[in-house]
């Protein structure tokens, strides 16, 4: 029993720990963000009717939540919030399991309740990740607009939009001019006129995935308790 507490003990110690140094830390690690990937795209570029959008199919609750939604269908286990902690605070990569607790209360309890709503979108119009291209990593709206369609993200049609936006469950296997990226996008289309319900929350591929596996499912639980 004493062994269990003193793990337990331990495991809490640990994150608070990764709060309170997730807190000290945000506002350098944004301004890193913008200084190593850049600063290029503003909210109002891309127009409400792009980030209606964006958020519709990423994170239809973004402006309610607490940086974390683990009940919206369709919508997975990652908010934008939680995309921005991934790539703000574990420079060396993120590993699933075990680092999505710590991902989770770092969404929370610091990035989302330290930088406003619209500076996490500012922010993940200039960083989100869009797989790589010759080796090298794709990183903002900008950027994969000049890269996948050989102009600025304000050129786009929102065909072209839509399929930046497909990329996001998978960068590297949906990228634009794939099959895999069309399919996608046809399913994001049909998404967003009604004609496919998510069947769970996910169901991020609009596929009628009602449950996951054993670990996911226990995860989200978890998950759930703590951010209560």
């Amino acid at each position: 029993m004493l062994p269990t507490i003193g793990f337990f003990v331990i495991l809490v110690l640990y994150y608070l720990w990764a709060i309170f140094d997730a807190r000290s830390n945000t506002q350098s690690y944004v301004a890193a963000a913008y200084s190593k990937w850049g600063d290029t795209v503003d909210v109002s570029e891309v127009g409400s009717e792009r980030i209606g959008l964006l958020l519709a199919v990423e994170d239809p609750t973004f402006f309610k939540h607490r940086g974390v939604d683990l009940g919206t269908p369709g919508a997975g286990m990652t908010t934008l919030t939680q995309g921005l902690v991934k790539l703000l605070y574990f420079p060396n990569g993120f590993k699933q399991g075990l680092a999505k607790i710590r991902q989770t209360l770092i969404a929370q309890h610091a990035l989302d309740a330290l930088v406003s709503k619209n500076e996490q979108l500012r922010l993940f119009l200039n960083i989100a990740y869009f797989g790589t291209e010759n080796g090298k990593p794709i990183h903002g709206f900008d950027s994969a607009s000049k890269i996948y369609f050989g102009k600025g993200i304000s050129e786009l049609t929102n065909q072209e939009f839509l399929s930046l936006i497909a990329m996001f469950i998978g960068p590297n296997n949906l990228k634009p001019g794939t099959d895999e990226n069309r399919r996608r996008v046809e399913s994001i289309q049909a998404f967003l006129a009604g004609k496919i319900i998510p069947a769970s929350v996910l169901d991020v591929e609009y596929e009628g995935k009602r449950s996951g596996n054993f670990a996911e499912e226990a995860l989200m639980v978890f998950l759930r308790f703590l951010t209560v």
